[in-house]
Formats: C-alpha cells, structure tokens, sequence
C-alpha cells in the first residue's frame, strides 16, 4: 500500500494542474532546432503580411485623413454662398465619397487573416505545452551550467544577450514547471525571483499586493507536497522506484531518494562528475593521458591506404576515440536534408516495459537514415568499415538526432545486455557491439559527448566521429561507457548515429600497442 501511495504521489507532481501560474506539460516543438526554425521562417512571412497590411493600411487611413481634412478647408456657408466651393463640395459628394467607402471595407483584414492561416499550414505550430517545454529546458540549463537566476532573468547566457527580458509570469512558469519536475529547490529560487520583482514594482498597488499574499501561500502548499512526495518516495521498494526509471526524474530528486541506500554515493558521483564534464572542467589528473596520443588509421581502400584516417585515442580501456575530418560539409548537409522530413519525437527503450516511449530523459527529434537513400549515404556506411574494419552488415540504420533548446540525453548506456535481459533482438543482430557517432555540425556552446565514469568529455565538432565499444571481448556490457549528451546551451546539434552489432575484420587502433595484450 505505501509503495502505490509513492506512485500516486510522484505521479501527482509529474502531472502536476494546480491552479498556480504557469502550469500544463511539456510540448514537441522546443525538442528539435528543426522543427523551430522552419516555425521561425514561417514567422518571417507571417511578419512580411503583416507589414504589407500595415502598409495598405496606411494608404487607407490617409485617404480617410484627407477626406476629413478637406472639408476643414471651408464653414457651411462656404459651401452654400460661393459657387467654386459648391462645385468642390457636390465632387466630394459624388467623387471622394464613393471612395472613402471603398477605404472602410474591411477585405483588407479578412484577406491578412486568411493569409496568417495559411502561411502557418504544414509547420508546427507551439501550444501552451511547448512553452512549458521551452521554460524546463531553461531550468536544465540552470542546473547543469550553473546559470544564476538574476543572469537568466536578464537574458544573459556567455555574454549573448536575449532579445527581451524574462518577465514576473515568466519567472513563475518556470517556477511551476521546476516543481512539475520535481526540482524543488529551483523551483523556491524562480517562485522567490518573481515575488521580488513584484515588490519591486511602485507602486505596489492593491492587485499586485493580493496576488503576492496568493503565490506566497501556494509556496508554502508546494513545500508541503515537496515533502511528502520525497518521503514517501524514500520508503519505497526498488520494484516501484524502477517503474519510473528512464523518465529523466532528476538527479537531485534521485539523490534525496537514495540518500540513506547503498547506490546513494554511485549516484551522486555519477551526478557530479556529469556536471562538472559538461562544464568544461578536467577531471582526469595529467598523467592520465600518457599514451593517449593521435594517430592514423589506414584502410583497405586505396584511397585511405594513401590517406589515413586522422585518429585521436581518447581513452584504451574501453576504446574511446576520435576520428577527425571523416565526413564532408556536402555529407553533413545530405544528412540533414534527407532527415528534416522524418524527424519524429525522440523516445527511450524501457527495460521494465520492454516499450519505446517518450521522456525528459531525451529531449531531441529523431529520422533514421538508409543505405540506398542515396549513394552518398552507402559511402558512409563503406568508410564505416574502412575505419575501424568492423562491418555493417548486420548494423543498424543511421540514427539522425537534432537537439533544439536545451536538447539533452541524460547518462545512458547503448547496449541492451542481452545476456542478462529476456528482450526481443528483432531487428538487431545481436547487441550492440559497438558505437559510431558523427558530428553534423558545430555547437556553439554545451552539447559535448561525456563519459563521467572515464572523466572524457568530448566536444561536438563538425565533421568528426566518436567512437567506442559497448561490449566487452566476453560478451557483456561495459558499464564503464555510461555516457551522456550534455545539454545544449547555445545553437543546435545534429548528429547521427551507428550501432554496429558483430566484428569483420580486427579492430583497427589508432596506435600503436593494443592495451589489452
């Protein structure tokens, strides 16, 4: 019985519709940088219309403007007693009149309407859920960068300045979607910065006061709930705790959970080290690296016979390395272009459910790409083998990603451990050996690839390749390569992925000694 009031309690916040500001769930839109700028160059349109309304507009209340001003020209008598006036007055009449009724039909505004309607069609357009979205993904990067509340509220990020402010109402829905999410403490700080902002405001008038005195009494309710919720989670058993595993509860939640369990330190190590990779730290001591060095890895073909592969060695045990300068900007653009079309909410496998299924754990949109969707694309899947004589035969498809605001995949690992899991392997041949991930573009800020077990971080660069093995020679996973794709802080990151599920020929290293002999 205390183990369902825990799921009923977490699922109470998760889902969380109080009356409060700022509520509802998240959305698809902020998922994909994509899927925002086509929303973007629909806005440009939309605001090209409008300009052109304003602009007919303009003509028409001229026209208005002048009819009024002319008759200010002359007083009734005018009109009556001089007969050049009386012939100004009755072409009025008969000419302008006419068409001052034509400047008030208001075709102008249903064509502009009709017109919005349809430059919007075949994009997505965002809802309240995708703004939600878009004020958790802030939230994360607060978290994960230690952004300050009063630098977000400015709109300030690595001295990028943000077109506009955050606002009171904007600071409670981040407030509220915090707290959704189980962030508590960050959570109190936006909840805290908006009242501040209110009392900040002169005067402080009698609404304003009357809705300071309202969230102020919801905190403390929040607070409440806060607690229970993280007691009743502490008392329950593993069997519930895992059925919210991979929805991204995070980590500062989980740490409350496990404070008195025996993962407690893994899970907060594993935290911290995620944190501190994603913001730019050192983490291995310098004599680390010795024998970690750059090489050049030779193919079977000719060309790559006479033009190596450019290899950096990352990490020898398990393997983590580099390639760099392996694919074109002509194949970084194909990748985009034949994925743009497919791009789909990202999900994550659940081994509980042994179901796909969407959550804040991934935050991106997804598009698989196929040999045979162009021959460009085969040459990828051919140099594949080239670079590391692994086949792909039996791999699977390319798997595109784009990460838009915030985009983020919390520490994971890619193999499915199919020694120890009862799990269908259709389509897979196998677990997954091995992965390869491309680097489709330059991220200006955040989105680096980390391994917090290894102390590896690995920034995004256009054109490069990431390397590693997930499974070890015996045949069982490697929860060394538990690894991570840190959020996004500015711009946007595509990459794609390839999963390779049985050995070719022998692995081909980038140096000179194989660590395991």
């Amino acid at each position: 019985m205390k183990g369902r009031s825990a799921v009923l309690a977490i699922g109470l916040v998760l889902t969380l519709a109080t009356s409060a500001e700022g509520g509802g769930g998240l959305g698809d839109v902020h998922t994909s940088a994509a899927t925002v700028a086509r929303l973007v160059e629909a806005e440009e349109e939309v605001i090209r219309a409008l300009q052109d309304y304003i602009d007919k507009e303009e003509t028409r209340l001229s026209a208005i403007r002048g009819y009024i001003d002319d008759w200010h020209r002359g007083s009734e008598a005018d009109y009556v007693h001089n007969p050049i006036n009386s012939y100004h007055f009755l072409r009025r009449v008969t000419q302008d009149f006419p068409a001052l009724k034509h400047a008030l039909r208001d075709t102008a505004t249903r064509a502009l309407r009709a017109n919005l309607t349809s430059l919007r069609n075949g994009v997505d357009v965002p809802e309240e859920a995708d703004l939600n979205g878009a004020a958790w993904a802030l939230v994360r990067l607060q978290d994960t960068y230690d952004l300050s509340v009063n630098d977000l509220v400015e709109g300030e990020i690595l001295g990028t300045k943000a077109v506009k402010e955050l606002s009171v109402d904007d600071c409670f829905r981040l407030g509220q979607q915090s707290f959704n999410n189980l962030e508590f403490k960050l959570s109190k700080k936006w909840y805290e910065k908006g009242i501040e902002m209110l009392r900040a405001s002169r005067p402080v008038d009698r609404h304003t006061q009357k809705r300071i005195d309202k969230i102020t009494k919801q905190q403390k309710h929040r607070a409440m709930l806060a607690d229970i919720v993280t007691n009743m989670a502490q008392n329950s058993n593993d069997r519930i705790l895992d059925q919210f595993s991979g929805l991204g509860i995070p980590t500062s939640f989980q740490k409350k959970i496990y404070a008195e369990h025996k993962d407690y330190e893994q899970v907060n190590k594993l935290d911290s080290l995620y944190r501190r990779l994603c913001r730019g730290e050192q983490i291995q001591p310098p004599e680390a690296y010795i024998g970690m060095k750059c090489g050049y890895v030779h193919g079977n073909s000719g060309y790559h016979k006479l033009m190596p592969f450019k290899a950096e060695l990352k990490w020898a045990d398990p393997i983590v390395v580099v390639y760099h300068e392996v694919m074109t900007e002509a194949e970084t653009e194909l990748m985009k272009h034949i994925s743009l079309p497919r791009l789909e909410t990202t999900q994550v496998h659940s081994f509980t459910t042994h179901e796909a299924k969407k959550s804040i754990a991934r935050i991106g949109k997804t598009a698989w790409v196929r040999r045979g969707d162009d021959t460009n694309v085969d040459k990828i899947f051919n140099r594949i083998e080239d670079m590391t004589g692994l086949t792909t035969e039996t791999a699977e498809d390319l798997h595109v990603l784009n990460y838009g605001i915030g985009g983020h995949y919390d520490a994971h690992v890619d193999f499915f451990d199919l020694q120890s899991k009862s799990i269908d392997k259709d389509p897979h041949q196998g677990d997954r050996l091995a992965t390869m991930l491309f680097y489709l573009n330059d991220v200006e800020a955040g989105g680096s690839t980390v391994f917090p077990t290894l102390g590896v971080e690995v920034p995004a660069r256009k054109g490069s390749a990431l390397f590693w093995f997930n499974i070890k020679r015996n045949g069982e996973g490697d929860y060394r390569t538990v690894h991570a794709s840190c959020p996004v802080l500015l711009g946007e990151k595509w990459i794609a992925n390839l999963w390779l599920h049985e050995w070719g020929q022998e692995f081909r290293w980038p140096c000179t000694k194989n660590p395991e002999d």
